[in-house]
């Protein structure tokens, strides 16, 4: 369910909603965990290769927190991307929860089935997405389905379809292979209509180590030839045979790279060395990256969705991102997570099962590495990942006798920890966005004053988002109430955002208030975040020429 999570109630219909479910998962998974110590008498404690490298990853995370840019966007993140230190810990939490739900590898398996059933679901979903996309604008639309991003999208089903492959090798009826083709058709299908250049790149070598690491059993591998005639069929019918070659030979043309992501990893790079050992603190690049930025990469980028100018706020490699937001510290972290995965795989290579969790981690993983870490795709995979870990049988049980005083202080603690949870968690971050949405959709109506009401509403419930701020300070903007238009953008400022036109909102309501020192700040902020924008120069140009 966390893949398919939507909701059209809320402003943020993709990320939230999974978001909210991530953490509602991890509050219902740990009352089940004491509860089962309780009746059981006794806690057990799975542990596995991977947690002190993981619990190294969060404590350098909480202190490169306590040194950030923003404060505020490093616990919490920024709206849509929510990869706050909050996130980090509930990746981390749904990882040892699922090893502590797993009895053994049999049941590790039939996780990562159910992982490769909500891949084929989420597939479905995406190419009926794609196709009434494609037919309502009249040009070919690409697939991303209910992860909102179509290289979101391809992480995620590269780890399926990694998945359903090494199952293919691996199945011995022939009733299996039937029903593990027809996931892939589909799943190949949604992945092709992505456009996701990194996901066909990973689900490729993804592929190439199956086979390597059973030759004995190519000839199974047979079977993918009706994948490949369908996909050929579908390509054909649909006539994307010349764009869709197009778009694979850009993946070998080193111009490609230059273009799309050179040019951000360099500035990237210096933005790194600036503050090497803790980085900027958890989504903080986006605040920083302006400093650093030598080319209009935003406007590059945007033109292709659109002619929306993109503000850059990841360094589009996760190596990169982690080295920017947590410096050194997390970069080692970080590694010896792989390194302590790859050393478990690799003792239980011989095994079918830890193959088939082997190669769907390595898919995803180097999906990330031309792309980054994004919440829809990375909850599934971290429960995926106590799932491969549990196959691996990398995991080592310790048990702990519990005294007839504290059977029912466990759940207890649970309870008490999960309710506020469920309240300050859950509950208000989804009222408050479908407070903003009904706040939009009244300005768009004509109700201004009503807008003003729900939006007071949004911020009064979230008083740490900027975006809900910000929103107040548009509304006020928009009435010409420029006093509470100043208050609510210098708000959103506080809290963080990288979005210049807050500032040069700001700017104009200081102008108009007299207050021409301020103004000029905010206008410079502007220029800050976004020098390639006509509309920020133009506006400091006001100020430097004296006629404001």
């Amino acid at each position: 369910m966390l893949p398919l999570a939507y909701s059209p109630f809320t402003y943020d219909q993709y990320v939230l909603p999974k978001l909210l479910l991530g953490r509602l998962l991890v509050a219902v998974l740990l009352v089940l965990y004491c509860a089962r110590a309780a009746a059981g008498r006794a806690l057990v404690i799975r542990r596995t290769p991977l947690d002190i490298p993981l619990l190294l990853f969060v404590a350098s995370a909480a202190l490169s927190t306590v040194f950030a840019e923003n404060r505020n966007v490093a616990v919490f993140g920024t709206y849509t991307r929510y990869d706050g230190l909050l996130t980090l810990f509930t990746f981390a939490l749904l990882y040892w929860l699922a090893v502590q739900s797993l009895a053994d590898a049999d049941e590790a398996r039939a996780l990562m089935r159910v992982v490769l059933t909500g891949g084929y679901v989420v597939a479905v979903v995406a190419i009926l997405q794609s196709l009434h996309d494609t037919v309502e604008l009249g040009a070919f639309a690409p697939a991303y389905g209910t992860m909102g991003n179509p290289n979101v999208l391809g992480a995620f089903l590269a780890m399926a379809i990694a998945v359903g492959v090494t199952e293919l090798l691996v199945a011995e009826t022939v009733w299996s292979r039937i029903l593990l083709i027809n996931v892939l058709i589909v799943t190949g299908i949604a992945i092709v209509l992505s456009y996701s250049r990194s996901s066909w790149l990973a689900t490729s070598v993804a592929v190439l180590l199956v086979a390597a690491a059973r030759p004995t059993r190519l000839r199974v591998l047979a079977w993918l030839a009706p994948v490949v005639v369908v996909l050929l069929v579908v390509l054909a019918a649909g006539q994307l045979e010349a764009p869709l070659t197009s778009r694979v030979s850009t993946i070998v043309d080193p111009r490609t790279i230059e273009t799309s992501r050179g040019h951000i990893w360099a500035d990237s790079l210096r933005l790194i060395a600036s503050r090497p050992i803790i980085g900027y603190g958890p989504d903080n690049v986006g605040l920083v990256f302006p400093r650093f930025q030598t080319g209009d990469w935003g406007l590059t980028n945007s033109l292709a969705l659109g002619g929306v100018r993109q503000p850059i706020d990841k360094t589009h490699a996760e190596l990169l991102q982690v080295a920017a937001t947590q410096g050194v510290l997390g970069v080692v972290a970080y590694l010896l997570i792989q390194l302590a995965f790859l050393r478990a795989l690799w003792r239980a290579r011989r095994f079918d099962q830890a193959l088939i969790a082997g190669v769907g981690w390595i898919a995803y993983q180097l999906v990330l590495q031309l792309n980054f870490t994004a919440l829809a795709a990375a909850q599934p995979f971290w429960i995926f990942a106590g799932a491969a870990i549990t196959s691996c049988s990398a995991v080592e049980t310790r048990v702990v006798n519990l005294r007839r005083s504290y059977r029912l202080l466990v759940p207890a603690i649970a309870v008490v920890v999960a309710a506020p949870l469920a309240v300050w968690g859950l509950a208000t971050p989804y009222l408050a966005d479908a407070r903003l949405r009904e706040a939009v959709d009244a300005d768009f109506g004509g109700h201004p004053q009503r807008a003003e009401g729900w939006a007071a509403d949004a911020q009064h419930l979230v008083p740490w988002e900027s975006v809900y701020a910000v929103e107040v300070g548009n509304l006020a903007f928009e009435q010409g109430a420029w006093a509470p238009a100043r208050d609510a953008y210098r708000r959103g400022a506080e809290l963080g955002t990288f979005n210049a036109l807050v500032y040069r909102n700001l700017a104009l309501a200081d102008r108009n208030l007299g207050l021409l020192v301020e103004a000029h700040d905010a206008a410079s902020q502007a220029v800050e975040l976004d020098r390639f924008d006509p509309a920020n120069q133009a506006l400091i140009a006001e100020f430097t020429t004296g006629n404001p």
